[in-house]
């Protein structure tokens, strides 16, 4: 049982399973997808509460196993407090939604977050924050914010990129500054580069 207090007072209790088959609920990728998953309505005042709670979803069908931590568990996450159980880790929404879009275009997460390292490396801005979003034709679409207040830059990376890394993806990994953020189960890129 999952209790989560609104704002007015009162606590809405749900039965949410922290266990959740996506072959058997597919709704839930494109709940995922567009906030609306982990949203509740308070009954008593009409209040949208979004709440996070430790989940694993999984989809043996698609190879999707992602142990999805809250973003307030991510510093006893990093520092070992929490033990990964899954093949992939997204700590925080954000992160579940960007790693369910790369599981339904079917790419590589490590590639995907190599590009955003190598895109965090050249600008010349702290407190940025990439994430992927879409393929669009043959590009790759990423969203960055940071750059202007309340706005987001949207940059197209052409497919070849991602194929050129692809090719040589056994000799990324063994780079050391690649291993920082590809070793393991979580996958990301915030592990160099602390993305708000």
């Amino acid at each position: 049982m999952i209790k989560i207090p609104c704002h007015c007072g009162n606590i809405i209790e749900s039965d949410m399973n922290t266990e959740i088959d996506l072959a058997s609920t597919p709704e839930i990728y494109a709940r995922i997808i567009d906030g609306t998953f982990m949203t509740f309505s308070c009954p008593q005042c009409g209040n949208e509460l979004k709440t996070e709670v430790e989940l694993h979803l999984f989809d043996k069908g698609e190879d999707f196993d992602i142990q999805f931590l809250p973003e307030l568990e991510r510093a006893n996450f990093l520092s070992g407090g929490i033990t990964a159980t899954s093949k992939r880790i997204a700590i925080g929404y954000n992160e579940l939604v960007e790693k369910t879009i790369i599981a339904g275009t079917k790419l590589d997460d490590r590639i995907i977050e190599i590009i955003k390292f190598r895109m965090l490396e050249k600008a010349d801005k702290d407190n940025l924050s990439i994430t992927f979003n879409s393929v669009e034709g043959s590009d790759l679409v990423f969203h960055i914010a940071g750059l202007k207040p309340d706005q987001i830059g949207i940059s197209h990376i052409p497919m070849s990129v991602y194929q050129n890394l692809e090719n040589k993806i056994d000799e990324l990994l063994v780079d050391d500054d690649i291993k920082l953020f590809t070793d393991g189960p979580y996958v990301s890129v915030s592990r160099v580069y602390l993305e708000d």
